[in-house]
């Protein structure tokens, strides 16, 4: 029973990182193609990905120690393989 246990949850570990990595280039291409195409961009898709990414950025900011850590947490999350 364990074993099938650990190899359902490294399937699913597998599929989450792989779900990770899909929406971080999606996120890549559309900060991209903001900054080539600017309002129009916002305009034709109804995004602000870098108003976004900049509102979740002053929230970490105004969190503090708190957002720091929970920041630096994200990116280790991230970037481990």
């Amino acid at each position: 029973m364990g074993e099938v246990m650990t190899a359902l949850l490294d399937k699913l570990r597998g599929v989450l990182r792989s779900s990770l990595e899909i929406a971080l280039w999606a996120v890549a291409l559309l900060t991209l193609l903001q900054v080539l195409f600017g309002d129009s961009f916002v305009l034709l898709f109804g995004i602000d990905v870098l108003g976004n990414i900049g509102g979740l950025m002053a929230q970490f900011g105004s969190e503090g120690l708190v957002g720091l850590i929970a920041a630096g947490l994200v990116a280790y999350l991230i970037s481990r393989k």
